[in-house]
């Protein structure tokens, strides 16, 4: 499949499950040749989303407007199936974002001398919360676009 990269760190199912899909598509299409037929059964369930190169659904297919510009993850909850979440991509966007933090530092008491005051509290013995955001960036990260399709 045109556009289809390898992944590593855990993401190698997703990329294979996609591989899949178009393989026996693939597959299905060139058997049904083969033999004469016309109208070929590839076997892929109807509703299965499978992404193509080149901008255009091959026959069977049809453009799966709800996942345009949005990553597809799996669920492990039926209930989870078709929900969306957030503002689609835009057309080669890399969208900045940022990531929010928040902690606790606890300084330990020290003694501490010094000949012209006091300390005024710059470092007390106790616990500190720290927060805020990192700068908003974006990604950096390579991508493919290729066209959604929903099997009719």
């Amino acid at each position: 499949m045109a556009g289809t990269r390898r992944h590593t760190r855990g993401r190698s199912s997703v990329a294979v499950g996609i591989l899949a899909l178009a393989a026996a598509t693939t597959l299905g299409t060139r058997l049904g040749t083969a033999r004469g037929d016309t109208s070929v059964d590839d076997e892929v369930p109807t509703g299965a989303v499978a992404f193509f190169g080149g901008g255009a659904c091959p026959e069977g297919w049809a453009p799966a407007d709800e996942v345009e510009g949005r990553p597809v993850v799996g669920v492990t909850e039926g209930a989870n199936v078709g929900v969306t979440v957030g503002t689609p991509l835009g057309d080669r966007e890399d969208r900045t974002h940022e990531h929010p933090f928040s902690g606790n530092v606890a300084l330990s008491g020290k003694g501490a001398f010094a000949t012209d005051g006091s300390n005024n509290d710059g470092a007390a013995a106790r616990s500190y919360v720290v927060k805020g955001a990192t700068s908003a960036k974006t990604s950096g990260l390579a991508f493919v676009q290729v066209q959604a399709c929903a099997k009719l």
